[in-house]
């Protein structure tokens, strides 16, 4: 009878034995699956701050493109209505001659 008592003593501690194992190996596993995602987690943030500050840059560079463009449209713009106006003063000119052309014409013709 001793000899059951001590087997099912040993079996009792084992399996006490083997459940504290069983739990201490659950709270390591997943402490360190916490750890793990943690890591992954922060990783994938400082990914995304990178993305975000890339993402920015290109903003901003496309911005002041932009900016450039329109002050070359403006500038363009500017220099038409220049043109326009050198135009209409050239039309302007070319009809004052050709009335001073006829005058002399009728003075020569006469």
């Amino acid at each position: 009878m001793e000899e059951a008592a001590m087997k099912f003593l040993w079996i009792v501690i084992g399996a006490i034995g083997s459940l504290i194992v069983g739990i201490l190996f659950f709270i390591v596993r997943n402490s360190i699956s916490k750890n793990a995602m943690k890591e992954t987690v922060s990783a994938k943030t400082d990914l995304l701050e990178k993305d975000i500050e890339h993402s920015t840059k290109e903003l901003e560079g496309a911005e002041s493109k932009f900016s450039i463009l329109y002050k070359r449209v403006s500038d363009l713009r500017d220099s038409a209505k220049e043109i326009y106006v050198s135009k209409e003063l050239f039309h302007q000119t070319i009809q004052q001659l050709n009335e001073k052309l006829d005058t002399i014409l009728k003075f020569v013709e006469k």
